[in-house]
């Protein structure tokens, strides 16, 4: 720092007097080079005073430029050596020696400062030989010549041409030059004209991007019975499957899968790639954190983001051509506004820390998929701080596709009962907001009804999916449908056809007629593997199809501008630009249109492309016996041609069966024949495309498992467990006498999928669990726990349910783990009926009450409590003096951690959203061997004092970090989680490192 105080001072000495040198040699014919300061104040200004008043101007200005120039500086160099900073103040005050600053020079660049700084800075662009610079000194060089420039010019414009006499007149002026030094603006590379207006065009993008993006889309409704209902008020908050970083034991990692709201791994994770399949709610979660952003209204584990501009990135609109530049960023969300955007405001924003959501890997082509994983990766180098979530379809991008770039990758779960409930709720609620001439009280109940069918709520788990039942439903027009296909014909009927007829409309063309043109949209869209289209291109298709349609004879811009309003299937997101208002429309009318033209060839070509699988399956729903035994016949001619891709196709064939009504005999023998190379699964990632096939795969997976690998035994327990069929609970009772992890967790994972009292009375009564340990995550199976005969300890991680008494009387309970709502109290009192419990874990809570209850828990040893709320004591601390492990967060405001010396047996601590000062207070606890700190400000200095024998330190900064104090510690371990390049050299080489 001091290094750079003093280089900002020579710089501002350098400008000073080189500005007063050349403001005196203004008034001489012949320009002066070699005239010293001190020789032109002699023969220009006679008297002491006025000398002294020349030097006090030019110590003035010294000042007034070193202390622009030292933030500046400071901000980039900090980490630079004195020796090295030095070198490049000489190389710049070497330049001003030789610039030319006559009046001739600055007409030339009609006096403007910033036109003559450019000139200066292109005539001595070359590095200055006399200086000797290392590589990493250039970047302070070109930023102290660009600005000391420009001081320079500034001072020497303001300073007109004087007779000695004028000179006072000329001083008392000195508060004017004082304002322009201080307003001169820093230009950089990164900020070539200044950021003058980067606040304000800031709080524009924001506010575009809050109110074009915070509208919730309800599916199943036209788009002119759209309400305008708020995105941040709808949203449902949806579960992600992870693993945690959290070091406790292997016991805790294992216990948070499937557990964790997808806010919190969001949170927890710089870098995460968010994967689902259609219609979980990818996209609608970015657009909830960028409107949330904007709005600078995160709470919980979010709350760090605040204060982070965001940027959303919608891959298909650069699927055909190259990838966006960071200019481009605004164009989602903002772009009436992007014309406004001032130069270099992206690379200044992504510099300081934005957010950046890239929507839609999938659908981008795979070839080109290598192209979006370079493209992140270069630009997270350049801009290491952003926080990035991606979002991708499973099938095109695995649990590793980011990880070498540091993403963290998690899976959006199909919806539960709690978030079916949550949905119907608010889908109803919107349509009777919107007016919907139906009785939408009524409609709400009889759905809620009718999910008590088991397809139905399996079609539920959705949000797609159930929006459309929802919109069925409303439509009081049929049953509701028991498959995928079923559902989505019924809802494109309605969409198309049905609503307008309620209604006595009549519009330009009838449902079949726009079938056939979405269709044929849709196939151009797939062909050219996009998922949207300009309006002009959009145009075109429309008037090329309209020859082969005799009977539809109206203007192509009005059929156009007929299906994006009526037809509740076409929409046009953004001026210009159109697509289906789902992608999972588009697939199925590709299909469509695929059987429709006898397509099958060219689906059988692209079968091995992830972006056209669901056009394939779809296709055979569509299709003929004659017509799907032809593309089922060819999935399987090109696996036996390509081994390659042999396994690929032949899982796809399989998942064909799904949609298929009518099948040649022979080519149905040939899946069967198939599936036998197919079975056992190598892994969890097939068996979801083997458990489509339903009850056919059970006759084909093995009876034993003794004879498999942990992970194909695995993969078998959880395809016999995912095709929901009663025919499976003999497998899996066989299955349950296998005792390795794996099996047992998945064992006990496929509770869920069936009947409860039955899954637990056949298959798990004698299994051994995990060494008699249950975890149960659906709370329609506890009631059930008590018939499994060897259960030890149960741990339940769950949603919490709408009563805590249904939790009472529950056997060998003594872990308990669910997540709250952080607008919500939760009221802890209900515990005193479980007074075995060991582990508590309560997150995302607004705060607490019957805190006291936890006196009642004499074996509690782990607890883990996460409010919104600030800490005002830790009192209840006193009542839980066995405790082992701790978890707290928002202790930032408290005066200090001494209610710890009341855990004398406290060997973990994890702090998130803690304060140095808050740990500098507390008295040491010389017996805490671990300490993790989340979230917390750069400053780990008061650790070693408060917590002298920390053998283990887990550390996730929110900035760059200091490492050097925990050299006072016994450490054995750190684990650096988002490492931002702190100085590893620092610790001892004793120090056991790891990256997360």
């Amino acid at each position: 720092m001091a290094g750079l105080e003093s280089a900002a001072l020579k710089l501002g000495g350098s400008v000073a007097q080189h500005a007063a040198r050349f403001w005196l040699q203004r008034r001489r014919a012949k320009f002066e080079r070699s005239a010293s300061l001190a020789e032109l104040a002699e023969q220009e200004l006679g008297g002491p005073l006025k000398r002294r008043n020349l030097d006090n101007l030019v110590d003035r200005v010294e000042t007034l430029v070193a202390e622009q120039l030292a933030p500046v500086l400071d901000s980039r160099f900090a980490a630079l050596p004195d020796n090295e900073v030095e070198a490049a103040v000489l190389a710049v005050t070497d330049v001003l020696r030789q610039v030319d600053l006559s009046d001739e020079a600055l007409l030339a660049a009609d006096a403007d400062p910033e036109a003559l700084a450019r000139r200066v800075r292109e005539q001595f662009a070359d590095r200055p030989a006399e200086v000797a610079l290392a590589e990493r000194a250039w970047p302070l060089y070109e930023l102290a010549l660009d600005q000391s420039c420009r001081h320079l010019v500034q001072v020497v414009r303001y300073l007109p041409a004087f007779q000695p006499a004028a000179l006072a007149e000329v001083l008392s002026r000195l508060s004017r030059l004082e304002e322009l030094l201080t307003t001169t603006p820093v230009t950089t590379l990164l900020a070539p004209r200044g950021t003058d207006h980067d606040t304000e065009f800031g709080q524009a993008y924001l506010r575009a991007v809050a109110k074009s993006l915070d509208r919730l889309e309800l599916l199943g409704l036209p788009a002119d019975e759209q309400p305008r209902l708020p995105l941040t008020v709808a949203y449902l908050s949806l579960r992600v499957s992870t693993t945690t970083r959290d070091r406790h034991e292997e016991r805790e990692e294992k216990s948070w899968r499937g557990e964790m709201p997808v806010e919190w791994a969001v949170g927890r994770a710089d870098r995460t790639l968010l994967r689902g399949e259609a219609g979980s709610g990818k996209t609608t979660l970015l657009h909830w954190l960028a409107v949330t952003a904007a709005r600078a209204e995160f709470r919980g584990e979010l709350r760090g983001w605040n204060g982070l501009v965001p940027f959303v990135v919608r891959l298909r609109t650069f699927a055909g051509g190259r990838l966006p530049a960071p200019e481009e960023f605004v164009a989602h969300g903002a772009s009436a506004i992007a014309g406004l955007m001032p130069p270099g405001w992206v690379h200044r924003v992504l510099r300081g820390g934005a957010i950046l959501l890239v929507d839609g890997v999938d659908e981008v082509p795979a070839p080109r998929r290598r192209e979006v994983k370079a493209w992140l990766r270069e630009l997270l180098d350049a801009h290491p701080s952003v926080k990035v979530v991606v979002t991708a379809r499973p099938a095109a991008a695995d649990q590793g596709w980011l990880s070498d770039e540091g993403f963290s990758a998690v899976t959006l779960d199909p919806m539960g009962p709690t978030n079916v409930r949550a949905f119907l709720r608010r889908w109803h609620d919107a349509a009777e907001s919107a007016g919907v001439q139906a009785d939408v009280a009524t409609a709400h109940r009889r759905l809620s009804a009718q999910l008590e069918r088991t397809h139905l709520r399996e079609l539920a788990a959705s949000p797609l999916l159930c929006a459309m039942l929802c919109a069925l439903n409303l439509s009081h027009r049929a049953s509701l449908p028991s498959s995928r296909m079923d559902l989505y014909a019924k809802a494109l009927a309605m969409l198309l056809h049905l609503r307008d007829t309620e209604r006595g409309l009549s519009g330009l063309l009838g449902d079949a007629e726009k079938r056939v043109l979405l269709r044929d949209l849709a196939w151009r869209l797939t062909l050219a593997n996009r998922v949207e289209l300009s309006r002009d291109e959009a145009l075109r298709h429309l008037t090329t199809k309209l020859p082969a349609m005799p009977n539809v004879t109206a203007d192509p811009e009005a059929l156009l501008a007929h299906l994006l309003e009526r037809s509740g299937v076409l929409r046009e997101p953004v001026p210009g630009r159109v697509d289906f208002v789902h992608r999972t429309f588009q697939e199925y009318l590709a299909a469509d249109e695929a059987v429709q033209q006898h397509h099958i060839p060219t689906l059988v070509a692209h079968a091995h492309l992830d972006t056209w699988r669901e056009t394939v399956v779809m296709a055979c729903g569509h299709a003929t016996a004659r017509q799907a035994g032809e593309l089922v016949d060819g999935l399987l001619d090109r696996a036996t041609a390509e081994r390659r891709r042999a396994r690929r196709l032949r899982l796809l064939a399989a998942a064909c069966l799904e949609t298929v009504r009518d099948i040649d005999p022979a080519t149905h023998a040939r899946v069967d024949a198939a599936l036998g190379k197919l079975v056992p699964p190598r892994d969890l990632r097939e068996t979801a495309s083997l458990a489509t096939v339903g009850h056919r795969v059970l006759k084909l997976l093995p009876t034993d498992l003794s004879e498999l690998s942990d992970a194909k035994a695995a993969a078998t327990v959880r395809t016999a467990a995912l095709t929901g069929d009663a025919a499976a609970l003999s497998l899996l009772s066989g299955y349950a006498k296998d005792p390795r992890d794996g099996v047992q967790d998945e064992l006990q994972h496929g509770w869920q999928f069936f009947d409860p009292e039955r899954y637990a009375d056949e298959v798990l009564v004698d299994a051994p669990l995990r060494n008699g340990w249950l975890i149960v995550r659906s709370l329609k199976c506890l009631p059930f726990v008590g018939r499994l005969r060897h259960l030890g300890a149960l741990s339940v991680y769950t949603d919490p349910p709408d009563d805590f008494g249904d939790l009472g009387g529950l056997p060998k309970l003594d872990d308990l783990m669910f997540f709250g709502d952080p607008d919500r109290p939760v009221d802890l009192h209900w515990l005193r009926d479980h007074p075995q419990l060991k582990r508590l874990r309560v997150y995302r809570a607004h705060h607490f009450s019957g805190l006291s209850v936890l006196a009642t828990l004499s074996h509690l040893t782990d607890l883990g409590l996460s409010q919104s709320k600030p800490w005002e004591d830790l009192e209840f601390l006193r009542h839980t003096p066995r405790l082992v492990w701790l978890s707290l967060d928002n202790t930032g405001t408290l005066p200090n951690l001494d209610a710890l010396h009341r855990l004398p047996e406290l060997r973990w601590l994890v702090l998130t959203q803690y304060s140095a000062d808050c740990l500098a207070a507390t008295r040491p606890l010389p017996e805490l061997a671990s300490l993790a700190l989340f979230d917390q400000e750069p400053e780990l200095a008061p650790v070693p004092a408060t917590f002298p024998a920390l053998t283990m330190v887990n550390i996730r900064p929110a900035g760059r970090v200091d490492l050097s104090p925990l050299r006072a510690l016994p450490l054995t371990e750190l684990i650096l989680q988002d490492y931002d390049g702190a100085d590893l050299s620092v610790l001892g080489p004793s120090v056991k490192l790891k990256f997360l």
